[in-house]
């Protein structure tokens, strides 16, 4: 298995126990995860296939985010308690998922395995917020040029 970013810095051990904790999951292609407006008690790290966040379902789906290998996606549910899920995720792919839960993370924490594992999350999740911060940047602040502007 390649080492995905939200593995870096771990030494194997460290790796193994946190699979040894989690539960690897086959979600066939087209298997909904999880349904906008649950609560969520579990976060997921991608480990093969592709994984679509979408903001509606049926006919006029409309998709929010393609995920793949490696990336993370339902961690607001570990660190938001009673958190609602803000979207649907949907197996674009025949996939698989290492599913962490809230509990699992914190018995990690006891055993001091993950300081690097939750850096890595945190990594993550500014990454992706840098991201959603820039878009939103230009959408708000973007302004149509006319030919006068030029």
């Amino acid at each position: 298995m390649p080492i995905y970013r939200i593995f870096e810095g771990l030494s194997k051990p460290e790796i193994n126990r946190i699979f040894d904790l989690g539960v690897i999951r086959p979600i066939p292609e087209g298997e909904l995860i999880f349904r906008k407006g649950e609560t969520g008690h579990e976060m997921y790290v991608i480990l093969t296939g592709k994984i679509d966040i979408v903001d509606d379902l049926g006919e006029n789906i409309s998709l929010v985010a393609e995920m793949g290998p490696g990336e993370i996606l339902g961690e607001m549910a570990i660190f938001e308690k009673s958190h609602k899920r803000s979207a649907h995720a949907l197996a674009r792919e025949s996939s698989q998922v290492l599913v962490l839960s809230a509990k699992i993370l914190n018995e990690l924490l006891e055993q001091e395995i993950p300081k690097k594992f939750l850096i890595n999350i945190i990594g993550l999740l500014c990454h992706r917020l840098r991201i959603t911060n820039s878009m939103y940047m230009r959408s708000r602040y973007a302004k149509k040029l006319t030919p006068n502007d030029q």
